[in-house]
């Protein structure tokens, strides 16, 4: 093997006509081989007690307690869809190679818990809005509560074209921001509660 340019173990580097160029085309060829799931009520039975230990081990304590318990406690027949194809809740995680790289839980369109968890080695290989994306698919809409220093989450929820609508003091005391899409607002007019006077 010959090094092209070598000052760091990412460097550019032939054999045999093979070119890798380190950790960033490795994610991009686990990215192609990534595999999108929605659970059904039988597969969280089964898989429940080993992606709640996903969670723990791979959130870095940015879960809030109310979403963790809210999917301890899911329902499992919240996961079926109705007549309109919509369910309560939705569970979608990623598998790569048979191994769990992300996982995403929302009940109630978000308002009744909401989280993301993508596994460290799997960040920024579009593991993140895939999950996101396929959540909204099954509930039709989304609302998620962030941390205002939680960069990552924010930069995500508005690369999908979600809208900040609201700020609020989070559990930990930290400002969150509400990001939602495809919720319908009433709009404020006289007699509404949410009119201003002039």
């Amino acid at each position: 093997m010959s090094l092209i340019s070598g000052k760091n173990r990412w460097s550019a580097y032939s054999s045999t006509g093979l070119i890798w160029q380190g950790r960033k085309n490795r994610l991009k060829r686990e990215a192609r081989n990534v595999e999108l799931l929605l659970l059904t009520p039988e597969m969280w039975i089964k898989e429940k007690r080993r992606l709640l230990g996903f969670i723990i081990r791979f959130g870095e304590k940015r879960i809030t307690v109310a979403s963790l318990h809210a999917l301890r406690s899911l329902d499992p027949s919240w996961l079926m869809a109705d007549e309109g194809g919509y369910s309560k809740a939705a569970i979608v995680i990623t598998k790569t190679g048979g191994r769990i790289t992300g996982l995403g839980f929302a009940a109630d369109g978000g308002d009744g818990g909401c989280l993301i968890v993508v596994h460290p080695g799997s960040r920024r290989t579009g593991a993140g809005s895939a999950i996101m994306q396929r959540m909204m698919q099954a509930l039709g809409r989304l609302a998620c509560h962030v941390a205002a220093d939680n960069i990552p989450s924010m930069a995500l929820c508005f690369s999908l074209g979600m809208k900040a609508v609201s700020i609020h003091k989070g559990p930990t005391g930290k400002s969150t921001l509400r990001f939602e899409r495809g919720i319908q607002h009433d709009t404020a007019r006289p007699g509404h509660i949410d009119a201003i006077s002039q």
